[in-house]
């Protein structure tokens, strides 16, 4: 992590101080704000030892020189995500109140772009070029296509640049993102969000089948990682007369009510020897809702499919049913978001109102060896077939070895 922000403050702090920023912020008192409720969380007294504490220590003295005299908003936040970003955490977070931009009111704190047409054009040429495996290429989310490419030739930052956008306050050029290597095919991604340009973080994206949070390469049409189930919460299904499937969305507090009845609808049904629990796009939640299974489960063949976007509880309910002997994991790396969570969930604007921290307060720290990394499958499958039939055809293999 350490290195990490390294690369990111030499990059864009550079070009935040030489461009006047329109609001600054008494920055040094909203670092000691926050680390004041980064030294409660359960992630903080778990990492923050030895010497990790003495690089917390210099950290905190480092950038506070930086802070001397009030400083641009975005510069202040990337200053404050440097010293976040020491502890392993995925469910921290830091946020930016103030927007960026606003036609309305004539706003426009923004000011992040490669203006060289040539130079957008050239790049634009060349990544179309670049090979499949890449991950430099040409993507496309909605009404955007953006070009992905490397910061410099020496670095193994990603950034991300508008090539077209319909969305009026987007131009080519603009930056939309960076993306920092943490761990195999997993990125941090510094934004700026799609309507008022605000800067925002995200921890342990996964780069892989020409996929990077929303964004896909062009060309690269496979989406089988994804689920292809409507509905909110969870549904079961009877495939076949030994194969029956389990699809959870979220074990999340807020569909309580439905969790409560799906459990005691479903709980019953599950006879079949084999059972497919499919866990992408989990969303994690409450280990309450997600238990019960885990007893109904553990006398039965178990299929665990995920994807790279199954989190927090999700990831904890996936090694709960790996503790059956009988189940296999299959799919993708999980998200990585495990080894904390957010129980009550207080959002703390620091004093300057410019910003919003939300700690953590739960501690998960047996799994702190899958936090930024992810829960690898013991079966990776393709990109480019349903993965449920994959599955399928996984169980008539070991069907046919018993």
């Amino acid at each position: 992590m350490k290195n990490l922000f390294k690369i990111t403050i030499v990059f864009i702090f550079v070009s935040l101080f030489s461009n006047a920023q329109q609001i600054s912020c008494d920055c040094k008192t909203d670092l000691d704000f926050m680390v004041e409720k980064m030294k409660k969380m359960p992630s903080y007294k778990k990492q923050i030892v030895g010497e990790k504490k003495t690089e917390f220590e210099n950290t905190y003295q480092e950038i506070s020189s930086k802070m001397k005299s009030p400083i641009g908003i975005e510069a202040c936040y990337q200053l404050l995500l440097k010293q976040m970003t020491l502890i392993n955490d995925g469910h921290v977070g830091l946020s930016v109140n103030t927007k960026f931009y606003n036609a309305e009111k004539n706003v426009n704190l923004f000011n992040n772009s490669l203006t060289d047409e040539t130079k957008i054009s050239d790049l634009q040429s060349s990544l179309k070029n670049k090979p499949e495996t890449s991950p430099e290429g040409i993507y496309t989310f909605k009404n955007e296509i953006i070009g992905i490419t490397y910061l410099n030739n020496d670095s193994k930052t990603l950034v991300g640049y508008v090539l077209e956008s319909d969305l009026l306050n987007w131009k080519k050029g603009d930056v939309r993102f960076y993306l920092y290597p943490t761990s195999g095919k997993k990125y941090n991604m510094y934004y700026y969000n799609t309507d008022t340009k605000t800067p925002g973080f995200v921890t342990s994206l996964t780069l892989e089948n020409g996929r990077i949070w929303s964004y896909k390469k062009e060309g690269n049409t496979n989406n089988f990682e994804l689920s292809s189930e409507k509905v909110d919460v969870a549904t079961f299904k009877q495939i076949n007369d030994n194969v029956q499937y389990l699809y959870f969305k979220t074990f999340g507090n807020h569909k309580k009510k439905e969790l409560k009845a799906f459990i005691a609808d479903t709980k019953n049904k599950i006879t079949a020897d084999n059972v497919i629990v499919d866990l992408r796009n989990n969303s994690g939640g409450n280990s309450k809702f997600s238990d019960p299974f885990v007893k109904v489960l553990k006398n039965k063949n178990v299929y665990v499919i995920t994807n790279c976007f199954a989190g927090s509880n999700g990831e904890q309910f996936t090694l709960e049913l790996l503790k059956n002997k009988k189940a296999k994991h299959l799919g993708q790396a999980t998200r990585g978001v495990i080894a904390y969570g957010k129980n009550y969930g207080y959002d703390y604007d620091t004093p300057s109102g410019h910003f919003k921290f939300t700690p953590t307060d739960m501690n998960f720290h047996e799994f702190i060896d899958y936090e930024g990394k992810g829960v690898e499958p013991e079966i990776k499958l393709d990109f480019d077939r349903d993965w449920i039939e994959q599955t399928l055809e996984v169980i008539e293999a070991d069907k046919n070895k018993a």
